[in-house]
């Protein structure tokens, strides 16, 4: 930007703007640019100053700790990636430390991709599969599930010196929505993740929903809603229906269907979507099911709270698209609210990680503007 248009903007005289924009590259916000006669863009009268953006005053890692995947991203203070890395848990829990181990591995190995030293981070923020608190914690739940996939992140990076927060997953993806898509900023939704388990992070009125124990957009009282059942997932209740389909056709007691190609074992919910699109009827049927479970938890979650909208989000997000008008129509029969809008984030797998990018950058911020 240009002096010129910093006065506009901020109708500070030139003297004030000047002085303002010297300071701010004195401390590495800014850096000042060729002046546009340097830069030919002007040849007459003086030449404008010009200033830039340091994007790179500081770098934020953002993480998505997900029950069986980890990702990383490093990250400049205008969200460009810079380097990510990721990796499984395979399909069981793991203890804490495995995945602390496992956690710092994938940060470690993301920040070699970025060429990004440990020294110049900032700030991680890590999202997480269960309620977090205000200082980082997780509470106690029913199992131990909550403390593994939250054991003491808050406190992982303290011997590196970065300022740590940890995040429930589904306010990441809601944060994610709320920086990427301009049609939501002035709204109030819920980002809906679908994948094993489904989760929401709720936004009223342009404001991410935070409660004192965290536990805002849990979902376990679908074991309550009828067509639901429980609080597992499009994705797990996909692969769990083509199971037993094809249990049933193995002992020709159902339909053949095309989803016996892969075993009991191994079949997966983008194999169910696959084959659905491709005709299989047995497959469409499954689909069908999953549209409605997700129909009712949108109705679910929309009515209470008068919600303008439910993005579909997570690793699920891309399939689902294709099911949105139904979805939407399915929506109605439980729910009068025909300003309501279904929608399938375009993030897809990366909207936790993406998210909390974004929140990282958001402290950043934050402690910039209070002098910290």
């Amino acid at each position: 930007m240009t002096a010129n248009s910093l006065m506009q903007s901020t109708g500070l005289t030139r003297a004030t703007v000047l002085a303002l924009c010297k300071d701010l590259a004195d401390e590495g916000w800014l850096v000042e640019a060729e002046n546009s006669r340097d830069a030919g863009t002007s040849t007459k009268g003086r030449p404008s100053l010009r200033y830039v953006f340091n994007a790179r005053k500081k770098i934020v890692v953002g993480v998505d700790a997900g029950q069986h995947r980890l990702k990383a991203t490093v990250a400049d203070l205008s969200a460009a990636s810079l380097g990510t890395a990721q990796n499984s848990m395979g399909h069981g829990w793991g203890t804490p430390q495995q995945r602390r181990d496992a956690i710092v591995r994938t940060i470690d190995q993301a920040l070699v991709d970025a060429a990004v030293s440990p020294t110049a981070v900032d700030s991680v923020v890590f999202g997480v599969p269960a309620p977090v608190d205000l200082d980082g914690m997780s509470p106690e739940g029913p199992n131990e599930y909550w403390h593994t996939m939250n054991p003491g992140l808050n406190r992982l990076v303290d011997d590196r010196g970065w300022l740590a927060r940890v995040e429930n997953d589904a306010n990441m993806a809601a944060f994610n929505e709320l920086n990427c898509n301009p049609e939501l900023r002035e709204s109030s939704f819920a980002a809906l993740l679908v994948g094993r388990r489904y989760g929401a992070g709720i936004v009223l009125n342009s404001q991410l929903l935070r409660q004192r124990r965290g536990n805002a957009g849990e979902l376990e009282i679908l074991h309550m809603v009828d067509g639901v059942g429980g609080a597992d997932g499009a994705g797990y209740s996909a692969q769990v229906l083509a199971v037993e389909a094809i249990e049933r056709a193995k002992a020709g007691s159902g339909p053949s269907t095309s989803l016996s190609m892969w075993s009991e074992g191994t079949i997966r919910a983008e194999h169910v979507f696959m084959m659905a699109d491709q005709g299989d009827d047995v497959a469409r049927e499954i689909v069908d099911k999953v549209a409605d479970r997700i129909a009712r938890v949108c109705a679910l979650l929309a009515g209470p709270l008068g919600l303008e909208g439910v993005v579909i989000s997570g690793g699920m997000a891309p399939a689902l698209s294709s099911l949105v008008s139904r979805i939407q129509e399915s929506v109605q029969n439980y729910l009068y609210a025909p300003w309501l809008k279904i929608s399938a984030s375009a993030t897809g797998a990366d909207a936790v990680c993406n998210g909390a990018v974004f929140a990282a950058i958001e402290g950043v911020r934050e402690r910039a503007l209070k002098g910290l």
